[in-house]
């Protein structure tokens, strides 16, 4: 049963079935190869920087550094995803709000330069690498399952990437295969293999026993896109990724998805590293976790009542904004529960009733900095992404990210929702801005403040590593 759409993967296939040229990868010839329209994610790409972005992340470093605050201990894990903030509203001393952080499944990375993809990719590698010199025998072949969304828009991500790491493969002496689930030949001699698969089937196909990660009986050496594990019904496996994802044989980027899923979890790792991130102008907002419609009810109107603020709920393990909506401090308590309804219906359109909108995070809303684009006041985010390098997390770019619709009163999702997929689902990279010295004064950010969301986001992914376990056993939730 092929899941993925079989023209899209057919030519997927195809493409990588031959030499391809530096040209070929350029993202609107790619686009026309697998039948995708790519002009918008090329502009996008046209507005970063790279020299802007190489004095930021050197900087950045060079702080960091002072205190080995991006230092991770390297034990055969791989990390890699994404930060969000939203900025403050003050000119003078720009702060940031945590918004999430998401893990190594993470779309949009075709916006980055071929530089910074480079960066990211040679970590990706580093995954690989770490798994052949982990393998006992001589002739043990290395099996590597790359997933993706099923009739995913953004296959050419993967197009990208899998090219980088085919050359690097095969510049280290290593012989390479590249197949899908329906035409992968056990028999192959290749020394590395890579299987691309959407979630859905692999998700039917994978199993898990003895530390590894099992595909049609034989070891899985690296899961590239935690959306596999998070897919994966399997109580022994759940057990080990929220105890010690350690233990774990099989290398998946990302292991720490159990915390970037979860909004509040990622709130604990920043609230447990708050003297560190201070020095990089983090600023705090109050927030707490609720379990249940009857507990989220409850916990609202406590917060709304206590603080005179308003409040943002957010449902676990969602994307594009899918059933983030806020709650004024003056909603009535028949509002409050329309809008708690709202949200589930909006993250049960997008997920499915399979999966579970709570836990739900309930975090204070923030005076955010609106922007003037397009002759109208937006607000945006950054997203940072990172990846870890040998034994450090390194800052590799991002973009910023202008919300949809027109800022009024801050009462419409619309106002402040700026994932650029939407959680409808339209991917509108037209609302995406890169790094640079030009897109910084639209931004009104200064050359400070780019290098403190690279540190933040640095120092929040450490703070997940490193408190791991304290973070998955926090339970006191009657906090705020």
């Amino acid at each position: 049963m092929i899941y993925l759409e079989e023209n899209l993967l057919t030519k997927f296939l195809k493409l990588m079935s031959k030499e391809i040229s530096e040209s070929d990868l350029e993202l609107v010839p790619l686009g026309r190869s697998l039948g995708l329209d790519l002009i918008s994610f090329s502009k996008l790409r046209d507005s970063q920087d790279d020299e802007f972005i190489d004095r930021v992340r050197n900087e950045a470093l060079k702080r960091l550094a002072k205190s080995n605050d991006n230092i991770v201990s390297n034990n055969y894990s791989f990390y890699a995803g994404s930060v969000d903030f939203m900025v403050s509203n003050n000119p003078e001393n720009k702060e940031f709000f945590l918004l999430e952080t998401n893990g190594g499944s993470n779309r949009g990375l075709s916006i980055l330069t071929k530089k910074q993809q480079a960066i990211l990719y040679d970590g990706y590698y580093e995954s690989i690498s770490q798994a052949i010199a982990k393998s006992k025998e001589e002739n043990e072949k290395i099996l590597v399952l790359v997933g993706v969304p099923f009739n995913d828009g953004l296959i050419h991500e993967k197009v990208i990437m899998v090219e980088y790491l085919r050359k690097k493969i095969k510049f280290r002496g290593y012989t390479l295969k590249i197949f899908n689930s329906e035409n992968y030949n056990k028999e192959h001699e290749a020394k590395v293999v890579f299987i691309i698969s959407d979630y859905k089937q692999l998700s039917q196909i994978l199993s898990f026993s003895n530390g590894w990660f099992w595909y049609q009986g034989e070891r899985v050496h690296v899961l590239i896109g935690d959306g596999i594990a998070r897919r994966l019904n399997d109580k022994k496996f759940d057990e080990l990724i929220s105890k010690d994802f350690r233990r774990i044989n099989t290398i998946i980027v990302n292991p720490i998805f159990k915390i970037t899923d979860d909004k509040s979890l990622t709130y604990v790792a920043s609230f447990l590293s708050k003297n560190v991130l201070k020095k990089y102008n983090l600023k705090y907002l109050i927030f707490t976790k609720a379990y249940d419609e009857q507990d989220l009810n409850h916990k609202v109107k406590k917060l709304i009542k206590k603080n005179k603020k308003s409040f943002i709920i957010k449902p676990s393990g969602g994307s594009g904004g899918a059933g983030v909506i806020p709650i004024f401090k003056g909603e009535k308590s028949e509002g409050i529960i329309k809008i708690i309804e709202e949200s589930k219906k909006e993250f049960y359109n997008k997920f499915s009733r399979s999966r579970e909108p709570f836990p739900y995070t309930i975090q204070e809303k923030a005076d955010f900095s609106l922007i003037n684009w397009e002759n109208n006041k937006h607000t945006f985010d950054l997203r940072i992404y990172l990846a870890q390098i040998n034994d450090k997390i390194v800052p590799i770019g991002g973009l910023a990210r202008i919300a949809r619709g027109i800022y009024t009163k801050g009462l419409e999702k619309q106002e402040f929702v700026v994932n650029l997929s939407g959680y409808d689902g339209k991917i509108e990279v037209k609302r995406g801005v890169g790094f640079s010295e030009e897109n910084s004064k639209l931004l009104e950010l200064k050359f400070e403040d780019f290098i403190n969301a690279f540190c933040l986001g640095s120092v929040i992914f450490k703070s997940i590593i490193e408190n791991y376990n304290k973070i998955m056993e926090f339970s006191d939730w009657g906090r705020v």
